[in-house]
């Protein structure tokens, strides 16, 4: 009884200080990180104003209430739009982030719901399907978003995420721009919905 007590009170420390995330969403890329063609087209190179998919996987560790970490990869497809030449990019990035709970600014919200914002420094490989697989981009980004969590159980979470990651790029850099096409080395937009699992309990739950 000693041993499985000591057990017990060991795992009450180290409860919920890491989880496991897995979203899925969609993405918009902004217009501006495309190379545009030399050549007259009857409209600028462009992705669909909607993207899928968008899938962030990552890893959290809470610090205390208030403050945390967590390392996330996401992968982003971006097509072109309806008018414009055929491509397809894969967009990777990975970040490290900061996390703060901020749900205590708003005192109204139910104690199961949950505000958090993220943000940090990251890299980004984006890199065109194809023939065009030569016009891969790599540079670096930083992403802020926030998220709004339920509370399905102490040790599941369900959530949707709004992000933005901007990239520390030039697009006017193609030289020449006429073969860049599919080259992006811009910004997006992502929104993602997900759930969160404890790997270790539920030690910062209220």
């Amino acid at each position: 009884m000693i041993f499985f007590s000591s057990l017990y009170g060991f795992s009450q420390q180290e409860e919920d200080k890491l989880r496991f995330q897995l979203a899925v969403g969609f993405n918009h890329a902004f217009e501006h990180g495309f190379a545009q063609p030399d050549q007259d087209l009857s409209t600028d190179i462009a992705g669909h104003a909607f993207n899928l998919p968008t899938i962030n996987v990552g890893a959290q560790y809470l610090l205390n209430k208030r403050w945390g970490a967590k390392l996330d990869l996401g992968y982003n497809r971006i097509s072109n739009a309806n008018d414009v030449p055929d491509f397809k990019i894969n967009y990777v990035r990975i970040n490290a982030q900061a996390v703060y709970d901020y749900s205590h600014v708003f005192g109204i919200l139910p104690e199961e719901f949950t505000l958090m914002a993220h943000g940090g420094p990251g890299y980004t490989v984006a890199k065109p399907l194809g023939t065009l697989k030569d016009n891969k981009q790599n540079y670096l980004n930083v992403m802020l978003g926030t998220d709004l969590s339920y509370e399905l159980s102490r040790n599941t979470t369900v959530f949707t995420d709004l992000a933005f990651v901007y990239g520390f790029s030039n697009p006017e850099d193609y030289s020449p721009p006429e073969n860049h096409l599919g080259a992006f080395n811009g910004s997006i937009f992502t929104f993602t919905v997900g759930v969160s699992l404890s790997l270790s309990g539920c030690y910062f739950c209220n």
